[in-house]
């Protein structure tokens, strides 16, 4: 069986290469493109997959510009009938309900709710996010959802490192309760809130660490500007790289989303792996992937971060990590990759 990933993430996310890895040992050959369309159309017909499997829309439909939007969003669609009229099966991993930046809502949701109609599988991570894509996009998938779990991230990035080395690395004191940010800071992200939030609690053993390059030069203000009157705060505002991961990870005691939209958080998954635990909303898969440490998520509707920020005071946050990286190890890629096979089998 031949297989299409689009379009090619892997130099953000380890997430397209663990599940190739895994579908190769499936006897699944997969081969990834950038959905670049000349480039793309080429690797079609030098592969000849039997499936494309879509894992995100936005890059094909959003654009800053309404018109360049319209138009990409015109041809992702007739690219797609063209697809199914040429035989080709297509497979959608659902990751988010939407574009984070909701550059242009009207038109995504669209060719979404299109889109989603036009696929021959849909793929999610939990039941909530079918729930949610049903509700949003207007449709009943049940016949051509499945529900996957994310796999861990274990192996992904070096994880030999003490926490005292790494507090040491980052001039951290050892005996600090240490709140981590960490990845890419963009507006929906609501990273300078959190700064803003942690400023407001009156705890001197408390430090917050943020780790990651914001999307422009006003969101790197906003989060400098927040922070720099609390000299808790420890900003390293620029790319990460992965050998530096462990650092960051292992001189925290909790990972903190401060999110305001989330439906499968990589994020998430990522800190469970590393064995901490995570505070944020419970917004998603997030309840049920964290069922171990609920006492840490919150429910924007009716408490705030702070809330939950709190509440680790009185928590054994090493045995709640813990609990979370024997959670998230569960989800073995290959277990993942034999359920993935079997959609493309029965598409």
């Amino acid at each position: 069986m031949r297989v299409l990933f689009l379009p090619d993430n892997t130099a953000g996310n380890p997430y397209q290469r663990k599940l190739a890895a895994g579908l190769a040992d499936e006897g699944v050959d997969v081969t990834l493109a950038s959905g670049y369309p000349l480039s793309t159309a080429r690797t079609i017909v030098d592969t000849r997959p039997d499936v494309v499997h879509v894992h995100w829309v936005a890059p094909f439909v959003v654009t800053e510009s309404l018109l360049g939007s319209i138009v990409q969003s015109i041809a992702f669609l007739q690219a797609t009938v063209v697809a199914k009229l040429l035989g080709l099966d297509i497979v959608w991993t659902l990751h988010n309900l939407s574009d984070h930046e909701n550059a242009h809502p009207g038109i995504e949701l669209a060719v979404r709710r299109v889109f989603a109609r036009l696929t021959d599988a849909i793929i999610v991570h939990c039941p909530a996010a079918q729930d949610q894509m049903e509700r949003r996009y207007g449709l009943d998938t049940d016949g051509k959802t499945t529900v996957i779990p994310h796999g861990h991230y274990d192996g992904c990035y070096e994880n030999a490192m003490e926490q005292s080395e790494a507090r040491d690395r980052l001039d951290i004191e050892e005996d600090a309760t240490v709140f981590l940010y960490f990845g890419q800071i963009r507006p929906y992200k609501q990273v300078p809130e959190l700064v803003d939030t942690f400023r407001g609690i009156e705890d001197n053993s408390l430090r917050l660490l943020v780790a990651g390059k914001p999307t422009d030069e006003a969101e790197a203000r906003r989060v400098a500007t927040a922070s720099e009157p609390d000299k808790r705060i420890h900003t390293d505002l620029e790319f990460i790289p992965d050998d530096q991961l462990q650092v960051y990870f292992n001189a925290a005691d909790a990972l903190v989303l401060p999110y305001r939209d989330i439906l499968t958080s990589g994020s998430a998954i990522l800190g469970m792996t590393f064995g901490r635990p995570v505070v944020g909303p419970t917004e998603g898969c997030l309840p049920e992937l964290l069922d171990q440490q609920s006492e840490l998520l919150y429910d924007p509707a009716t408490e705030s971060l702070a809330d939950a920020l709190y509440r680790t005071s009185d928590l054994d946050l090493a045995t709640l990590g813990a609990k979370n990286r024997r959670q998230i190890l569960q989800y073995q890629w290959d277990e993942i990759a034999a359920e993935t096979r079997r959609v493309y089998e029965t598409t």
